[in-house]
């Protein structure tokens, strides 16, 4: 059996690889992290203006390969594939599904208010409706 889980530094998705080993046992696991691409945008004024961001103040945080190992490591889980991306979550881990092949997609889902949801939709509902794999969501309470 082939698992496909999107992790981040999140402690829910670091809950949601532990389930995956927990339920899954000795599959081959692949692990993959997206950063999204930044939009130079950010909503600071009042009355819904929109200021720039200068270029000077964005940070892109990009897990490299090892840094990727080593959280899987700290799930219990051992990767035989880590996927470094960059683009939109849920439409990259969509697509690792299809390229290796997998036969269940793990994700971890936040607990967001309906205003947060409408601002930063959910990656956990955007993969379960663009993939016809099994998905996998892990929510609750965080250990």
């Amino acid at each position: 059996m082939k698992v496909l889980i999107a992790l981040d530094e999140s402690l829910i998705s670091l809950r949601a690889a532990r389930e995956a080993g927990r339920l899954f046992g000795d599959a081959e696991y692949m692990v993959v992290n997206v950063t999204r691409h930044t939009v130079p945008w950010v909503a600071a004024g009042g009355f819904g203006t929109v200021y720039p961001l200068p270029l000077t103040e964005l940070r892109t945080s990009r897990l490299d390969e090892d840094e990727l190992r080593a959280l899987a490591e700290q799930a219990g889980i051992h990767a035989s594939d880590v996927i470094p991306e960059f683009g939109d979550p849920a439409s990259a881990i969509c697509d690792a599904a299809e390229e290796c092949d997998v036969d269940v997609v793990v994700v971890g889902s936040h607990d967001k208010g309906v205003l947060r949801r409408l601002l930063d939709p959910s990656v956990a509902q955007a993969v379960v409706r663009g993939t016809d794999r099994p998905v996998l969501v892990v929510s609750g309470q965080i250990e």
